[in-house]
């Protein structure tokens, strides 16, 4: 039912941007760029989504890096 469900959103995400391709012409160009990042964005979601359950986002080299900044941001704040 989950791949049913992507194939029909892939699908409708598709007919949706071949309706903006040629509509385009009658934007205004900040406009065109927002709808060019959604479907970016998009795309990236659906990307991220194919592998939510048998991969897992390294995050440790982020959390090295960040932890100690948040750490002493917050003593600064207190």
């Amino acid at each position: 039912m989950n791949r049913l469900f992507l194939c029909l959103l892939i699908l409708m995400l598709v007919f949706s941007f071949f309706d903006f391709f040629f509509k385009r012409k009658q934007m205004q160009r900040r406009q065109q760029i927002v709808i060019y990042t959604i479907y970016a964005l998009s795309v990236l979601g659906l990307y991220a989504i194919q592998f939510q359950h048998t991969r897992m986002i390294p995050t440790d080299f982020f959390l090295n890096i960040l932890t100690p900044r948040v750490k002493m941001w917050i003593d600064q704040i207190l």
